[in-house]
């Protein structure tokens, strides 16, 4: 099909089917064939931009059927809300304006120029091309080859007519004129047709280089969405890869330990009250093993098997197609290949823009230098006819000057042709050019095409492998079932030790709660009674028949219906815990140790009460006959002791819910948290009294020293004063200063309280943290002073100094850099700097 034809019908196709009533108000589009490099101008009402509407526009070019658009960059297929955003048509037309930058002029038509190929992305231009399904396909045709017109350049054989009148009856003179005349306009009329035809065929060149670069930037397209799509199945890749690896992993781990898993299932024996419910039943359960049906695991697992190598095949076939899909050496060298393809795309570029237009300008100038030459022939022809007296000499003139016009007109004509002969030449290679790349555009397209559909291949495979990953883990449930019984029986144990916790909680609670209201209503009668026997005997008749009726009657029965507990018929008694029963016999211990004393208080308390009956009898009439007094104080007892059963079922279920949910989390029992709690409490404080009988053991053995140290001191200071006083002898007495007498005081060995300034001495006391020496302050119930290591160097047998700095600290953990002295956890202990005064 002529493309030029083709680009007619779509643009007489698109000017019939418009609506707009101007040319302003519609929207101006460019689609891009890959094939063909074409430019296919649109111009569609804001309400008709649609992708239908553009593939019905470009049916003339490819049908609707076989279209494929690619909008970008990124290139994707446009949709209808894509077209009509006011930022995708500004990026178009942007990419219109870096193509074509003559857009800018009103008259410059939108189907010519081509598709830049060194601009940017960065600019945010985007551009659509339109792509043919038909020539993806191996039995596409070959396309056509490229020719340009005009192939020859026709030249003229006869001149146009003469400008110049010639007399009727033409002299010999007149007829040598216009020969000349006929030939100076014979080539001018040659040099214009190949002047013309240098505009042509550098018309045709450049439109036919345009194409191309078309061509090579929708390659790009094409590459960049293969791209987007490969990357998107390497990521689907990556993430099955990791999620099926796992879960393989698993199932592998779990077929191979089942046989295992069926051998400690029948070493684990069933609780005896269960043992007992199965033989009611008729059944003979005694381990684990005898409550899973065997064989029909085992067949399953077989079947396990099979569909675990099955998925591991699968998994292999399709691994190794996306290898194949990214192979970066045959990437790379089609990526070679496509720059070379561009490479040589710009270099015809240049060389149309450089050589055909260097040659279409010599035409041009040599087209004028014809008129020219014309002009003057014509010029000295009439100068020669219209000439006077002196005839023979004007016409000799004249020949003399159109023969040197002649000669030096002569290699114009010759030139011009050997130039048109060059600019075809070029167009012929722009052709070739044209050819080969829509030969290797074609190739490529369906590379491209081939790499998209093993893409989708692999992809639709790899759902295949999906889903049967997804079956492969529902078959395995039933194995994992079988993995997980020895934990779920020692969940389901402690499961229904807990329902029968909450069923006798219910029924306490329920007991509790009847007594109360029981003991409520029979108070509520007692009050009645009093009330009627008493104030109530002096009513008169309407106070009982209209104004309360009810004055007279007892209160309802209350007989809620509560919901018998009939799941507690079918739970057995599977026994508590080690620690439970020690629990519930220390709480039983102590609820007959509390019944027995809520007896004695209540018998103590029922004689009082007696006493105070019999007392008030006598002083005042009772009125309260249904009931005495002991029988009230017997029911209040009773009611407190249901009460404090129903707590202590309480306390037992939320037990029961604790110690479920702490088994559940894999934790110890709480007794054994407590055990080693103790043990590590023992440990610690034995560890604490040696360290401190060392202590006292080194101190005592310094005492001596202690004594000697301040003896020598209390010498330095009398010799420190004889000396002062020696000097004050001499300089005469003067008042001592505070200063002076805080020196004094400064003096003394600290040891009941430590300050910075004071004089403290420091024992050592053994080893710290990294085998340091460590010095502890002589002291007085000021326990935990310990020298800074900073303040010495070696390990001196004692140091005495003054405090400069002091640091308050708690002990952390044993053995750590928070506690480096060995003490109790969150012990306070100083460390004091001091300014070295003596040491041995």
């Amino acid at each position: 099909m002529d493309v030029r034809a083709t680009e007619s019908k779509i643009v007489s196709r698109q000017r019939s089917s418009s609506v707009s009533s101007t040319s302003n108000a519609n929207v101006q589009l460019r689609v891009l064939s890959a094939g063909t490099g074409v430019c296919y101008p649109i111009s569609l009402h804001p309400n008709e931009l649609t992708v239908a509407n553009l593939r019905r526009h470009l049916a003339a070019a490819v049908p609707p059927h076989d279209q494929i658009l690619l909008l970008g960059p990124p290139y994707k297929v446009p949709k209808d809300s894509t077209l009509r955003s006011e930022d995708v048509l500004a990026s178009l037309r942007l990419g219109d304006e870096e193509d074509n930058p003559t857009l800018n002029n009103s008259n410059a038509d939108i189907r010519y120029g081509g598709c830049a190929l060194t601009t940017p992305e960065r600019t945010g231009a985007r551009r659509l091309f339109l792509f043919s399904k038909q020539d993806l396909s191996d039995a596409a045709p070959q396309p056509p080859p490229c020719t340009l017109e005009p192939q020859t350049i026709k030249l003229p054989t006869t001149p146009d007519p003469s400008p110049v009148v010639f007399p009727t009856t033409s002299s010999p003179l007149h007829q040598a004129l216009e020969v000349y005349e006929r030939r100076f306009m014979l080539h001018l009329c040659r040099g214009r047709a190949l002047a013309d035809g240098a505009d042509m065929r550098l018309a045709s060149c450049r439109t036919c280089v345009a194409e191309q670069s078309v061509m090579a930037r929708s390659l790009r397209a094409a590459v960049s969405n293969l791209a987007d799509h490969r990357n998107a199945a390497a990521r689907t890749r990556t993430e099955f890869t990791s999620d099926f690896q796992a879960k393989i992993a698993k199932h592998a781990n779990l077929l191979e330990r089942f046989e295992r898993y069926l051998g400690g299932l029948e070493g684990e024996s069933l609780h005896p009250a269960l043992i007992a419910v199965a033989k009611n039943s008729g059944r003979m359960m005694e381990s684990l093993l005898d409550t899973v049906p065997v064989e029909k695991e085992k067949a399953w697992a077989g079947q396990c098997r099979t569909g675990h190598d099955h998925l591991m095949k699968l998994f292999g076939e399709i691994d190794a197609a996306f290898t194949t899909l990214n192979d970066p050496a045959a990437r790379e060298e089609e990526a070679r290949m496509d720059r070379e393809a561009e490479e040589e795309v710009t270099r015809l570029s240049q060389e149309v823009d450089q050589t055909g237009s260097q040659l279409r300008i010599l035409q041009a100038e040599r087209l004028d230098r014809l008129t020219r030459d014309h002009g003057e022939v014509v010029r000295v022809v009439v100068t020669a006819i219209s000439g006077g007296s002196d005839h023979a000499s004007n016409a000799q003139a004249a020949f003399t000057r159109l023969e040197e016009m002649s000669n030096a007109s002569e290699s114009v004509l010759p030139s011009m042709e050997s130039d048109d002969v060059l600019l075809a030449d070029l167009m012929k290679r722009v052709a070739g050019a044209k050819t080969r790349e829509m030969l290797r555009m074609r190739s490529r397209l369906r590379q491209v095409s081939a790499a998209q559909s093993n893409i989708q291949r692999v992809l639709s495979s790899l759902t295949v492998l999906k889903d049967a990953l997804t079956q492969q883990c529902e078959n395995m449930v039933h194995l994992e079932h079988v993995a997980e019984l020895k934990m779920a029986y020692k969940d389901f144990l402690s499961e229904i030790r807990r329902r029968r916790a909450y069923g006798n909680c219910v029924t306490s609670t329920c007991a509790a709660m009847m007594e109360r209201l029981a003991n409520m209503r029979s108070d509520e009668v007692k009050s009645r009674e009093r009330f009627l026997r008493g104030p109530g005997r002096h009513l008169m008749p309407p106070f009982y028949e209209i104004f309360v009726p009810t004055l007279a009657t007892p209160p309802p029965l209350f007989t809620p219906q509560l919901p018998a507990m009939v799941e507690m018929d079918t739970l057995p008694d599977v026994g508590e815990s080690v620690h439970s029963q020690q629990t519930d016999s220390t709480m039983n211990t102590t609820k007959e140790d509390d019944n027995d004393n809520d007896n004695k208080d209540s018998i103590n308390r029922i004689d009082v009460a007696t006493q105070a009956t019999e007392i008030d009898a006598n002083n005042e009439q009772s009125l309260i006959v249904s009931a005495d007094t002991s029988n009230e104080l017997m029911d209040t007892c009773t009611e407190e002791r249901m009460a404090a059963d129903a707590e202590l079922k309480t306390l037992s279920y939320e037990n029961a819910v604790l110690r479920q949910a702490l088994e559940r989390m894999g934790g110890k029992p709480p007794r054994s948290y407590i055990d080693a709690a103790k043990e590590k409490d023992k440990s610690d404080r034995s560890r604490q009294r040696d360290t401190e009988k060392q202590h006292l053991e080194e101190l005592s053995s310094f005492r001596d020293q202690i004594t000697k140290l301040e003896k020598e001191l209390s010498d330095h200071k009398k010799a420190a004063a004889q000396l002062a006083d020696d000097k004050k002898s001499k300089k005469g007495t003067t008042t001592p200063t505070k200063k002076e007498k805080k020196s004094k005081q400064d003096d003394k060995i600290s040891h009941s309280s430590f300050s910075v300034g004071d004089v403290g001495l420091f024992m050592p006391t053994g080893r710290g943290s990294g085998g340091k020496r460590t010095y502890l302050a002589f002291h007085s119930n000021c326990p935990h002073r310990y020298l800074s290591p900073d303040s010495i160097a070696g390990t001196p047998d004692y140091v005495l100094g003054r405090i400069v700095y002091q640091e308050e600290l708690v002990a952390g953990p044993l053995g750590s850099d928070c506690n480096p002295f060995g003490l109790h956890v969150g012990t306070k202990f100083w460390v004091l700097t001091v300014e070295v005064l003596k040491v041995p």
